[in-house]
């Protein structure tokens, strides 16, 4: 059965949030929708562009799920709530709207003559010899019927699961009303052998939407109002889509290359590698090799110098370039931040979806012997652009990045 909504149970709230350690995400009680944003989110004044912006950013914080990118090492601190799986959602939705709810067919047979008939079942039954010829009397005829059986229960449950979580995005103003009368455990049960016992291309697909969605579920009460879905440390999230954007190289086993580590060398005897540090994107071009580090700095948002990477970050960088060239052996290694910020504050006057605005470099160098790669050339990124665009192949942002350090290194005479 569905039901329809009030007018006003599809309102959310967005709450802005400074700190890139604090949650981030979604929390749902009820009626009570309550969006946590990093600062720099820019809220569109479409509601239909919007919409598919607050769909984007709940799609980005999968890109924390450690199990299918081992390049973050976020812990269970990290993560809240529940993980959600918003394409599942989206597809049960989807397939709701166009087919109705799924049910399966029960083939029934019958000996009344309506139907088609099953010319196997018939000729199997014994027939009736009549002037030399043979008269099947007892024609078996089938009809196909919907049964509501328990996969289609299941079905209606994860559908209503999918509507309270993401369906208020596309202002679907309407629940399923259905009971949950088997545990989560025996749902996946029977839905995995159904998957097993079906070569239906279609209904295989929505069978596995329909796993990841009870699979994703913490609790047995796949019914409750409330739900919390988001992740504290976001920068996570913010490194993934620029590595994204930016084409980074993303085989583990050739990135791990570019991984320094330290070790230590006890008097007794012991001796131990520390953690490795792992640079957030690798790009190659040609004989060039950009290391590039993406945090969510406050300066995105204060345009405060004072906000700009430390000391440590600086260094940090640097050293990762002193690995790659020395122990790796690239004659051209770049150094390059990039920090995501809100383009259309007033606070900054460029209005740009990627601009160069300076170079960090470490006061203990020789600027006499200073290398390539321990100047650290610093570009903002407006967020949202990234958000919207960060999954589609678009070169011209790493055009510009590496024109723009090419040229700068070109004009202060520095060749490697």
């Amino acid at each position: 059965m569905v039901r329809f909504m009030k007018k006003n149970e599809n309102e959310y709230k967005l709450i802005h949030v400074k700190e890139a350690d604090e949650f981030i995400g979604i929390k749902i009680d009820g009626n009570i929708i309550e969006i946590y944003v990093p600062e720099i989110y820019r809220e569109s004044t479409n509601l239909k562009q919007s919409r598919q912006e607050i769909l984007m950013f709940l799609k980005s914080i999968s890109l924390t799920n450690a199990k299918s990118n081992a390049n973050i090492k976020s812990s269970d601190n990290d993560l809240v709530g529940e993980m959600w799986p918003i394409e599942s959602y989206v597809w049960i939705i989807k397939d709701y709207l166009e087919n109705g709810y799924f049910y399966n067919r029960e083939k029934k047979y019958f000996n009344d003559g309506k139907g088609k008939i099953d010319w196997k079942r018939t000729l199997k039954s014994s027939p009736i010899y009549s002037n030399g010829n043979i008269i099947y009397n007892k024609l078996v005829t089938f009809r196909v019927s919907a049964t509501n059986d328990i996969i289609a229960q299941i079905y209606k449950l994860c559908l209503s699961v999918s509507l309270k979580r993401i369906g208020w995005i596309f202002n679907y103003k309407f629940k399923v009303d259905i009971q949950q009368y088997i545990s989560n455990k025996e749902m996946i049960y029977h839905v995995k052998k159904e998957l097993d016992s079906t070569f239906d291309d279609v209904k295989r697909l929505r069978f596995r939407h329909m796993l990841k969605i009870l699979n994703c579920i913490k609790e047995d009460n796949v019914l409750s109002d409330r739900s919390t879905y988001g992740i504290k440390n976001y920068y996570y999230v913010v490194e993934q889509m620029i590595d994204k954007m930016f084409m980074g190289i993303d085989n583990k086993r050739i990135k791990s290359k570019f991984n320094p580590i330290g070790n230590w060398q006890l008097e007794n005897g012991e001796e131990k590698n520390t953690r490795v540090l792992r640079p957030d994107t690798i790009y190659e071009a040609e004989d060039k090799v950009y290391i590039i580090d993406s945090k969510m700095y406050k300066y995105g948002y204060t345009a405060n110098i004072n906000d700009l990477p430390q000391t440590s970050d600086i260094l940090k960088q640097i050293a990762y370039g002193d690995f790659i060239k020395n122990k790796l052996g690239y004659f051209n290694v770049r150094n390059v931040f990039i920090i995501p910020y809100d383009k259309e504050l007033d606070l900054f006057k460029y209005n740009e979806d990627f601009v160069y605005i300076g170079v960090a470099s470490g006061k203990w160098i020789n600027p006499k012997k200073i290398k390539s790669h321990q100047f650290i050339y610093t570009f903002l990124l407006d967020y949202m652009h990234l958000l919207m665009n960060y999954n589609k192949h678009d070169s011209s942002n790493i055009e510009k990045m590496c024109n723009t350090v090419e040229n700068l290194l070109s004009k202060q005479k520095i060749i490697h």
